[in-house]
């Protein structure tokens, strides 16, 4: 009979996988609907997809808001300013991510991606004064070796892509460090109103309370960027049902395996999206994907897998 602590272990890492998998397939959605569209003349295609996904996530989100909202209820001045400073840091990763997106494929933006932890160890070392053993600047140099092998002989991106992405990177560590902020907000703001929630209640009304606003916010782009096509919708829902269930795998892998595993697993979507690249190339799908020679397919999964080997010795502490 399998325990419970094994059945959770198997819970979370198949949660993590999923996370990793869903957010792989909403870069291909945002993509393939791109392509599309630019080839029948369309122009906002990137975001009139952002605005349409988000307001999609926020009808979503906001009821879940109201679900999970304690009743001692956090003070607006607690979580406010995190709040707004994780959606607007996050919008501007999501916007350079489409950007990047629209410029090349996404078997070879994803395992950049991964350069996040470079951005984050600059930004805590430098900006926040926190000491980095030499196990995490050995990470650190790991992700750089993997990104230079991503980007050595054919197939690398154009300096102009790779901008994008590390704009991305750098929006979205920002972004996390706020919603670190905004748990611990919100956790201590039920507390001085006379109650209390666990990490994994702040953790999932933070979700939803990021996605709810960023509907708000898009919600005046909506309109400004009429009209807008069946297609239009059928891509920003299959966007958004990647991106939601991607980030309720990611919140229910941390609750279940710890948010060091967790990112170790979602660091996975490199490998996935170059796994995934490859058999779409495979099929023909040169559109989306094109095809390469064994050698550089092999170098893009080691590089893939170099990353998130980086990312795991970032987060685990060996001490």
């Amino acid at each position: 009979m399998i325990d419970q602590s094994t059945a959770s272990l198997g819970l979370g890492v198949a949660a993590g996988l999923a996370a990793a998998f869903f957010s792989a397939i909403s870069y291909l959605v945002s993509r393939h609907h791109g392509m599309q569209q630019r080839a029948l003349g369309r122009q906002g295609v990137a975001l009139r997809l952002l605005t349409l996904a988000h307001l999609l996530m926020a009808v979503v989100c906001i009821p879940i808001t109201v679900a999970l909202w304690p009743n001692a209820a956090p003070r607006l001045p607690d979580f406010l300013f995190p709040l707004a400073a994780s959606v607007g840091f996050y919008l501007l990763g999501q916007s350079s991510l489409f950007a990047a997106l629209k410029r090349v494929e996404a078997s070879r933006i994803a395992p950049l991606l991964g350069l996040k932890i470079v951005m984050l160890a600059a930004i805590v070392s430098f900006v926040l004064g926190h000491i980095l053993d030499t196990r995490q600047w050995l990470a650190v140099a790991l992700s750089v070796v993997a990104a230079m092998l991503l980007q050595a002989g054919r197939g690398g991106v154009s300096a102009g892509a790779f901008g994008l992405v590390l704009s991305c990177c750098l929006s979205f560590a920002i972004s996390d460090l706020w919603i670190v902020q905004l748990i611990d907000g919100l956790q201590a703001g039920a507390v001085a109103s006379g109650g209390s929630i666990s990490r994994m209640h702040a953790g999932g009304l933070a979700m939803a309370l990021t996605y709810g606003l960023c509907g708000v916010v898009f919600a005046p782009l909506a309109i400004g960027l009429r009209p807008h096509t069946r297609a239009d919708w059928q891509a920003s829902a299959q966007y958004a049902a990647a991106w939601l269930l991607s980030m309720v795998g990611l919140y229910c892998c941390f609750g279940l395996v710890g948010v060091v595993f967790g990112n170790i697993l979602q660091s996975t979507r490199g490998v996935m999206s170059v796994a995934i690249g490859a058999a779409l190339a495979h099929l023909g799908w040169h559109e989306l994907e094109q095809r390469v020679d064994r050698a550089t397919l092999l170098r893009r999964l080691t590089a893939a897998l170099l990353m998130t080997a980086a990312i795991a010795l970032y987060v685990i502490d060996l001490s």
